[in-house]
């Protein structure tokens, strides 16, 4: 009676192991499904000069170069050659938005040093400062900036590392614009001063997981950061304290983060990303009050192709493909 039941408990547990390597790898193939047919409606969203649109046509135009080189849609040339038309115009200024372009085009398989006859990597490794920080440089600064000298093959300095993790919060998290002060709460955040209107935040947090990548000498969990500001409702991520309902670009990011470390992401938290996905492949930046998706956004859509991927970045590109239609009606 006993081997029959063992027998049975064994035959139960092949099979549950069985069932979940298959719902793994279906989740697996669904979620690159998901970044192609994202792909394709950002792909729809390119301006006839090779820029897409957003906040930035330039930050937005290299983010979307990762998610093609990600994807292998085949548009990539149009995009670069908008970067360096901007490049040349003297528009690509300030460490971050060089550390973006740096990132597209090694991305794109180019040469930062020479492209648009500027060496883009000097001008971001020229401008630290004895303190490690990249001179005008934010937190979020820094951390794209690291993340762009490895991507490019340069290793940063001791010293710009460790600028980087001297900014954390207590909490654990990183805020965007400077390091942690002592008149700071936990949060980063000095309620005494009404001019200071940012706290640790998921973006900055996971930009910074990613440009550092070994987090042994930080003093606090980011994933303990993680998990408390996470959306309680949604069980996404949204930006910061006063914004926690989730959102596509910062649910992406966090996603990409714990992919940065070799852990999975709350399977919650990826659902959710899933959630704000419209059936043709647009995704919506979040949810409204009732729990609908907002309606489609490019923005959103660009940041979401890699949390589908678990895409940390620099990204490591594929081979290019021709670029394939989107089923978003247009307009």
């Amino acid at each position: 009676m006993g081997r029959t039941l063992w027998r049975t408990t064994t035959s139960f547990l092949v099979v549950s192991v069985v069932l979940a390597s298959a719902w793994t790898a279906t989740a697996a193939t669904d979620d690159a499904t998901r970044a192609s047919t994202a792909m394709a409606y950002v792909g729809a969203q390119q301006r006839a000069n090779g820029s897409f649109p957003g906040f930035s046509s330039i930050g937005s135009t290299a983010d979307a170069v990762l998610d093609m080189a990600a994807t292998g849609y085949d548009r990539v040339p149009d995009a670069i050659g908008y970067l360096r038309r901007q490049v040349r115009k003297g528009n690509v200024v300030g460490v971050g938005l060089t550390a973006k372009v740096v990132l597209a085009v090694v991305a794109a398989g180019g040469d930062p040093t020479s492209f648009a006859a500027t060496d883009l990597l000097t001008a971001i490794t020229g401008s630290e400062k004895p303190s490690g920080r990249f001179a005008g440089a934010s937190v979020f600064d820094q951390a794209l900036a690291i993340l762009a000298l490895r991507a490019a093959g340069d290793t940063p300095t001791a010293n710009e590392l460790a600028w980087l993790a001297g900014a954390q919060c207590p909490d654990g998290g990183w805020q965007f614009d400077r390091p942690h002060r002592a008149a700071e709460n936990r949060h980063c955040r000095d309620k005494a001063d009404p001019a200071d209107f940012t706290s640790s935040d998921t973006n900055t947090t996971a930009y910074a997981l990613m440009a550092l990548g070994d987090l042994s000498g930080l003093t606090a969990d980011p994933f303990t950061f993680f998990a408390a500001i996470r959306d309680r409702t949604y069980h996404g991520w949204g930006y910061t304290w006063g914004f926690r309902r989730t959102d596509a670009n910062s649910t992406a990011l966090v996603i990409q983060a714990y992919a940065s470390q070799g852990l999975t992401a709350p399977g919650r938290g990826v659902r959710a990303l899933r959630r704000l996905q419209y059936p043709c492949g647009a995704v919506a930046f979040s949810f409204t009050g009732a729990g609908r998706r907002t309606g489609k956004d490019v923005g959103a859509t660009i940041g979401a192709v890699l949390g589908f991927l678990k895409e940390p970045i620099p990204v490591a590109p594929v081979a290019l493909t021709a670029p394939w239609a989107s089923s978003c009606p247009t307009g």
